[in-house]
């Protein structure tokens, strides 16, 4: 039976499609090391968000500083897909 995710799960889930859909084999090789980190990152808050535990998680820093400022400034692709879960993230507040 498949599992029934969260709707921060459904959102961070959205994020990870957006990390990868940045991760081009064409970069250069820092900047597909820095996507791998920001990927694994987002898949921690997945992991986070199926516990409840995405706040703790965070430990008071935003989602953007949380993965890495610098990747998502020259990512802004992803932005939508941040805001998107930090807005899931605000409604569902105890995540």
């Amino acid at each position: 039976m498949p599992r029934k995710r969260n709707p921060v799960g459904i959102a961070a889930g959205k994020l990870i499609l957006a990390i990868q859909d940045e991760a081009n084999p064409g970069k250069d090789v820092q900047d597909a090391v820095s996507t791998q980190k920001v990927m694994h990152r987002a898949r921690t808050l997945l992991q986070a968000s199926q516990s409840s535990s995405v706040l703790n998680l965070l430990d008071g820093r935003s989602v953007v500083e949380y993965l890495d400022p610098v990747w998502v400034e020259e990512h802004p692709a992803v932005q939508p897909s941040i805001a998107a879960f930090v807005a899931t993230l605000s409604a569902n507040g105890s995540v």
